[in-house]
């Protein structure tokens, strides 16, 4: 531990023994002062289980799905071993699962050489990937201030292919083993669903007037909606499918909210071109 010196390394001596892990709390409990009731070490003492169980609460908060999947006992042993390898260091509390599916694939039993892969690590890894995913979602950038095309703007067949749709920044497309969304929204409508089966499951999470929805996707109009997230001009994603499917999805997907607005057909860079304040083409 760091030498205290004067109330800044007093600080940060309590500090870092609250943040250890393994409590190692003789260090800093040596520079303060017993109560009546308490030596220093179990005054401190406090401190670091009010500290932990905080985060835990978080953690719990975060991950509703995940906990009730597993029970809150096993649930707060995944989160700890987590907190532990990988302590928080973000200004938000809402940040402190971002790397929890990683820790979760990184640790999982069978990950070991000679053992045979399971498929309940994956459930567990996918409940924590959507759930992390919804997070990000809900606390990240949406279009709740700007205003959004409208089916009506996309252009007509002969222009349509050449359009570059810019998607919501609040837009998720992940890929999973498992239709973890279902079980997630059970659980909130307070339900207590049966573990799902595996079933990959390909998804759109979204905002929209600050309401987070979760929608499956079709393998092909999946695969194209990613294509138009990385800069992919319409012609250019959907190239496979004929012209009247195409028109619809993208016409279901405005509606959606999926776009915050279309670039000028012909237009590569993102960020450039002409677009009307609605989102429309401007011709």
């Amino acid at each position: 531990m760091p030498e205290a010196s004067g109330l800044a390394g007093l600080q940060r001596l309590v500090q870092t023994a609250i943040l250890d892990p393994d409590g190692d709390l003789d260090e800093a409990s040596r520079k303060l002062t017993p109560s009546s009731a308490l030596t220093a070490r179990e005054r401190l003492a406090i401190y670091w289980r009010g500290y932990r169980l905080r985060l835990l609460e978080n953690m719990r908060g975060l991950h509703p799905g995940l906990t009730h999947l597993l029970g809150e006992e096993m649930f707060d042993r995944f989160a700890l071993d987590y907190l532990d390898a990988r302590p928080p260091s973000a200004y938000s509390l809402s940040r402190l699962d971002e790397d929890f599916a990683a820790h979760l694939s990184a640790t999982r039993p069978d990950g070991a050489p000679g053992r045979s892969r399971e498929e309940w690590p994956d459930l567990i890894i996918d409940m924590a990937r959507l759930e992390r995913v919804v997070t990000e979602v809900m606390e990240g950038p949406g279009t709740e201030d700007a205003p959004l095309p409208h089916p009506d703007d996309l252009p007509g067949p002969a222009d349509l292919p050449g359009l570059r749709p810019v998607v919501a920044p609040c837009l998720r497309l992940p890929e999973l083993a498992f239709p973890v969304h279902e079980y997630l929204a059970a659980v909130r409508r307070g339900e207590d669903p049966e573990p799902p089966a595996p079933r990959p499951v390909r998804l759109a999470v979204h905002r929209r007037d600050y309401r987070v929805t979760m929608r499956e996707l079709g393998p092909a109009g999946h695969r194209a909606l990613r294509a138009l997230a990385g800069g992919a001009t319409v012609g250019a994603a959907l190239g496979d499918v004929d012209a009247a499917h195409a028109a619809d999805l993208l016409r279901r997907w405005t509606g959606l909210g999926y776009f915050s607005r279309f670039h000028e057909p012909g237009v590569h860079a993102p960020g450039s071109g002409t677009t009307t304040p609605t989102g429309k083409v401007a011709r």
